[in-house]
């Protein structure tokens, strides 16, 4: 990646562009990237005692598809929703603030745990300005460029590098006064050699936990779900990579679990490969133990991609089968109703979108996500209906051809297509027309 400070280049990685972006810095001076011209501005930040250059806020869609700092737009998934209000950026020093919709500490009574975002509606009322539970997941994801996928990366992610990438997405984050890389607990690599000294590192966190008189303060923990098993008391919910720790939680928090991700979990198992990630707040028992207060889950691949139901895995899959690149759009705190980008595509000259139905969605949703792709700022690819999947879009800058039309229950014939390269706008899906 090429980036320039006037007309005079720099590069991160060496001391001489170091010492270059740390003057910078100190002088409140832009950094442009060579992506395209015009070339996008950049700012500064300070990171534990080094200087990386990151894109302007609500500007990714203006790098181009392959650079590393591109973003679609907001709009095409629920990034938009929350940035500004429950996402509040500073270009100055790099720091972020963070609106939670959650407690970070508990002072005599429990909460009830939160619906995951991902369900049904079933009030109507103003969408929330701060982030849910399964929200912040998602924030975390997308910070660690975990919802980012090109062909290299093949084989080469595992529990290693997705510990050190969530780990280094909290730098700089707070919410409600706190530091959330003081509270948050991410499982390290498991190895049995190394059991003790994690365990001890894991004791320091936990014992920052410790009841303040009335007030208990919570951390958070990111781990991969393995199984939860009944206790005398409600169940233990046992971790991957952390077999000798335990969380505990009473039997309300269970019911409600199950009740809740019932659906989520086998659908995990029918995947092959999956992992079930996990986002939970908990205290420290007086006698030293963690218990959880709340919970949500999100599902991906082995690829550790993000993915809502059985159709959504099946593209990511083709994708990531035939080498593709794209980036996965993530709901934040969008209900499972309201229509987005399932991914971007990012290895063509123009990105293209792609919009794909829950199998359980009824004909309004369909017309809403045919209306968000016809609306979109790219030229889109559509799964709408229950027949197979549609051939993915052709590299090399040629829209693929309309694929043959299909019933779609209760709405008559559809196409499938991207625009023309010299179209001025995405003509996406043509009722009617084979």
């Amino acid at each position: 990646m090429s980036y320039f400070i006037g007309d005079t280049p720099v590069d991160p990685a060496t001391d001489a562009g170091q010492a270059r972006l740390a003057y910078a810095y100190k002088a409140r001076d832009r950094v442009q990237c060579a992506c395209r011209t015009p070339r996008p501005l950049m700012y500064i930040a300070a990171v534990n005692g080094r200087f990386i250059v990151k894109r302007m806020p609500s500007t990714g869609d203006e790098h181009a598809p392959g650079c590393a700092s591109f973003l679609p737009p907001e709009e095409l998934s629920g990034l938009a929703q929350v940035r500004g209000d429950a996402i509040r950026e500073q270009t100055d020093d790099g720091t972020t603030t963070l609106k939670l919709d959650f407690p970070l500490t508990l002072s005599g009574t429990r909460p009830a745990p939160p619906e995951p975002s991902g369900k049904k509606k079933t009030e109507a009322k103003a969408p929330p300005k701060k982030l849910r539970l399964t929200a912040l997941l998602h924030y975390l994801w997308h910070e660690a460029e975990l919802v980012k996928w090109v062909p290299a990366m093949e084989g080469k992610r595992h529990w290693r590098l997705i510990h050190r990438l969530l780990v280094n997405a909290v730098q700089g984050k707070t919410a409600k006064s706190k530091t959330l890389s003081d509270i948050l607990y991410v499982p390290e690599p498991w190895h049995v050699d190394r059991m003790r000294d994690a365990a001890s590192r894991r004791q320091i966190l936990f014992r920052g936990l410790k009841r303040e008189g009335r007030r208990t303060p919570l951390g958070l923990l990111v781990a991969e779900y393995k199984i939860h098993e009944p206790a005398r008391f409600g169940a233990r919910f046992l971790f991957k990579q952390i077999p000798d720790c335990p969380f505990f939680a009473d039997q309300e928090l269970v019911d409600r679990f199950e009740r809740i991700f019932s659906d989520d979990l086998r659908l995990a198992d029918m995947e092959a490969g999956s992992h079930v990630m996990a986002i939970a707040t908990f205290s420290i028992a007086r006698k030293g133990y963690p218990v959880l207060q709340e919970i949500g889950l999100m599902l991906t691949t082995r690829n550790w991609i993000p993915f809502e139901h059985a159709r959504e895995w099946e593209v990511i899959d083709a994708l990531t089968s035939s080498k593709r690149a794209f980036l996965k759009s993530l709901r934040f705190n969008l209900d499972g109703e309201t229509p987005i980008a399932s991914a971007v595509l990012t290895d063509l000259p123009e990105p293209v979108s792609l919009f794909v139905a829950d199998p359980s969605a009824g004909p309004d949703e369909v017309a809403d996500l045919r209306t968000t792709a016809e609306e979109g700022a790219y030229g889109a690819w559509l799964w709408l209906d229950d027949g197979p999947m549609p051939a993915l879009p052709g590299r090399g800058g040629k829209p693929s051809p309309l694929t043959e039309a299909t019933d779609v229950p209760g709405r008559g014939r559809a196409s499938v297509g991207l625009r023309p390269a010299d179209a001025s706008k995405p003509a996406v899906v043509q009722e009617g027309k084979p």
